[in-house]
Order: C-alpha cells, then sequence, then structure tokens
C-alpha cells in the first residue's frame, strides 16, 4: 500500500496544502509547533475519519473557518483509489461527508480501504500504560482487516451506552429491573462474539509479537501476550481460545452484578474493562521488566501490527511515525529503520533531520509556519 498525493483544505494550520508522495521513507522535520504533526494526523484522518489526537473534530479545523476537507491518493493490491472527507457546518449543525472513488460512502465502508498504523511516544506506554490504550491499539488492528469485527464494536458501544443510561435512571429514579433483559440479551451476544474474535487474533498477534522481539533483542527473552479478563469476584481470567468463552459467561456475570452495576451506573464487565498483559519469561512486565525490556516490547508490538495487516490482506499498511524516533535509542531506532526499510512507506516527523539517515529514495520535507519545502 503506498500514498502518491496528499491534499488538505483548514485542515488545523494549514490554509491549503498538497503534497504529491513518490518516496516509501517521508521524513517532515522542523521545530515544534510549525505543522508536522498535522500532516500525519491528516493520513490518520483519512484513513479512520477520526484524530489520534481529539475526540472533537471540530478541533481540527483551522482557526476562523467552519468547513475543512482532507484528500488521499493512494494505491493498494486492487488498484488505485482516492479517499475525501468532508467536515462543515451547515445551518448551524456541524455535517461529515466521505468519498472513495468518486461514490459517497458510510464510515464502515470507509474504514480499512487505506490502512494505518501510528506509531506516537505514547505507544511506547503500550506495557505499562492504562488499558484503555491496549484495547485501543488491538482494536484497530483488528478492525481494519476485520470489517465484522469493527461493526460489532460500533453495535456494543451503543448497547453499553443504553443500558449505562438505563442503570443511571434504575438507580436515581427507581423502576423496574425487568427493562434491562433486552439490552442485556443483545450486550451478551455482542461481548461474547467480540471476545471471541479479540481472542483469535491474539493468537496471531502473539506469534508475531514473540519472532519480531526475538529478532530486535539479542537476550533469549520469551514474550508472550495473554488476555485478561476481569470476572465479578475481581479475579482476573486468562481464556487460551475463543472456545473457552460461551454466552453463559457473560449471562451469569450480568445476573450476579446486576445490583451492584444499579448502584454504580454502569456495566462492570465485558470487552470495554478487558486487558492484555504482557509476560517477559513468564513475568509481568508492567511489573519486573526494565524501562528497555518495555520499550523493546512496545516496539515489537508496533512492528507486529504492521506485520499481522500483511498477513491478512496481503500488502503493509502505512507507518505513521510522530515524533518517536528521538524517543528511542540508537539500537532500537536502527532496528526500526531495519524493519521498514523498502518495504513500509513511511511517513516520520522529527525535529532533528539528523536522526534518519539517507536511505535509498528518502524525501525530506522541511516544514516552518505551514510552509513545506522539500529539501
Amino acid at each position: 500500500m503506498k500514498i502518491s498525493g496528499l491534499y488538505a483544505v483548514n485542515f488545523r494550520n494549514y490554509t491549503q496544502c498538497q503534497l504529491k508522495l513518490a518516496s516509501m521513507i517521508n521524513v517532515f522535520y522542523g521545530k515544534n509547533a510549525q505543522g508536522k504533526t498535522n500532516i500525519l494526523e491528516a493520513i490518520f484522518y483519512g484513513a479512520f475519519g477520526l484524530s489520534h489526537r481529539t475526540s472533537t473534530e471540530e478541533d481540527l479545523l483551522k482557526l476562523g473557518t467552519d468547513a475543512m476537507a482532507v484528500g488521499i491518493e493512494f494505491a493498494s493490491f486492487s488498484g488505485t483509489h482516492e479517499v475525501k472527507l468532508k467536515k462543515y457546518r451547515q445551518q448551524q449543525k456541524w455535517k461529515k461527508e466521505i468519498w472513495l472513488d468518486g461514490a459517497k460512502v458510510r464510515p464502515k465502508e470507509h474504514y480499512g480501504a487505506l490502512n494505518t498504523v501510528m506509531f506516537s511516544p505514547e505507544d511506547l506506554q503500550l506495557v505499562k500504560g492504562e488499558p484503555a490504550l491496549r484495547r485501543r491499539f488491538f482494536d484497530m488492528q483488528i478492525s481494519q482487516t476485520d470489517p465484522i469485527y469493527y461493526d460489532l464494536l460500533v453495535k456494543y458501544n451503543r448497547v453499553l451506552l443504553q443500558r449505562n443510561r438505563l442503570l443511571k435512571e434504575l438507580r436515581d429514579e427507581g423502576g423496574r429491573q425487568e427493562i434491562l433483559q433486552p439490552w442485556n440479551q443483545e450486550f451478551i451476544k455482542l461481548a461474547t462474539a467480540i471476545t471471541k474474535k479479540r481472542l483469535q487474533a491474539l493468537a496471531k498477534l502473539e506469534a508475531i509479537a514473540s519472532e519480531i522481539y526475538a529478532s530486535i533483542t539479542s537476550n533469549q527473552e520469551e514474550l508472550k501476550v495473554r488476555y485478561e479478563l476481569k470476572a465479578n469476584n475481581g479475579e482476573l481470567l486468562y481464556p487460551a481460545s475463543a472456545e473457552e468463552l460461551t454466552e453463559s459467561f457473560y449471562a451469569k456475570a450480568l445476573v450476579e452484578r446486576e445490583r451492584i452495576d444499579i448502584l454504580r451506573g454502569n456495566t462492570g464487565i465485558g470487552p470495554h474493562r478487558d486487558d492484555l498483559q504482557l509476560l517477559l519469561n513468564g513475568l509481568s512486565l508492567r511489573s519486573f521488566g526494565s524501562q528497555g525490556q518495555q520499550r523493546s516490547s512496545a516496539l515489537a508490538l508496533k512492528l507486529s501490527q504492521l506485520e499481522y495487516v500483511r498477513r491478512e490482506i496481503g500488502e503493509f499498511p502505512i507507518l505513521l511515525l510522530d515524533d518517536v524516533m528521538s524517543e528511542l535509542d540508537d539500537s532500537r531506532r536502527a532496528q526500526l529503520l531495519l524493519f521498514i526499510d523498502g518495504r513500509v512507506q513511511t511517513f516520520i516527523t522529527v525535529n532533528d533531520r539528523e536522526l534518519i539517515p539517507d536511505l535509498v529514495g528518502n524525501a525530506y520535507f522541511r516544514i516552518e509556519n505551514g510552509v513545506i519545502n522539500e529539501a
């Protein structure tokens, strides 16, 4: 997969930006707050229809404007394509349009057309950061190659939102708990399907991550990734396969915790609470791993995301490296560049151009005050 062109109108600090991109490695360098990350964010937005930095899309518009657009031309195994996204205000309401190859499409038809993996300094916290970071990493990995999983997540989040609303009503206003039953049944079905797909994907991810970790370190250490599911009594469960999990698990759990869910006004069990546990030689990386081991494991996970997508769809996704090079030491930086060189089209932001050695076909772009010059 390769991007050949990018344009953006009224996106962040760019009134108008148009780039032709022929190289496999594209380096955007310059001082802070000049617009380097905004280029990567535009690509990410074109791929997913959302930002990796904010949950409020209106933040992406250039100050003082009420409409923006992003367009990306790219090639994949299925041919050449173009995706366009528009966000604009009309009669005091925000509207959004997504176009793929000239046809207006829905988000679920757009998601996965342009496969992209983002690696930012935050991702170096994959091992010791909050569970939400690992869930987001895992969900985005699976969703790009499995439209059914993406659809399950969308439906699950809607059901979860509605169930939580009813739990708050029961807590604050009282009423018959039977009103939860239709939502419980849908929750059980969706939670089971999502967790099973996660377990199936994890078996593939773990094998890839373990292989990559071994290749980027000289230590004889084995990286393992386990799915962590918290039961009602606080016990952590580690199902080894999708076959171990049935709908009866969630059905029983919801009955057992119905009263406490009402008291708290939210659903305390389900895929939105689960986690991934990383182990090195059987020990928790979060608790016992050194900083170097944790960073090598985070790097292995992000590289495994690239390889996972390649094995699922037959080609590498686009890689976005947002200011991550300065966070890696020389050895890990070299391993990352070795992995991507000639195989993965990569967009890199750095303050110091010298952090990226001249490789065959590199393109360098200097950014200052939102002005881009190839240099």
